[in-house]
């Protein structure tokens, strides 16, 4: 599939995916601070490889989220 070009709010989550959720909700904060509202569903890019760093505080998400 595609992703539409556009805006979007974007945060690096590092930590254990079980965690997302508190990104999730700190980028819903900022869009409500600051006059946007959600523009599409958001995406996750894992940035780290578990099999790579196996202790969960290493891993890095950035969560991608489309705003308007």
């Amino acid at each position: 599939g595609f992703l539409q070009a556009g805006p979007a709010a974007v945060a690096m989550h590092a930590g254990p995916y079980e965690e997302l959720q508190e990104t999730y909700a700190a980028i819903e904060r900022w869009m409500e601070q600051n006059g946007y509202e959600p523009g599409g569903p958001p995406w996750e890019s894992y940035i780290t490889d578990p099999t790579e760093h196996p202790d969960p505080k290493d891993w890095k998400t950035e969560v991608l989220w489309p705003v308007r």
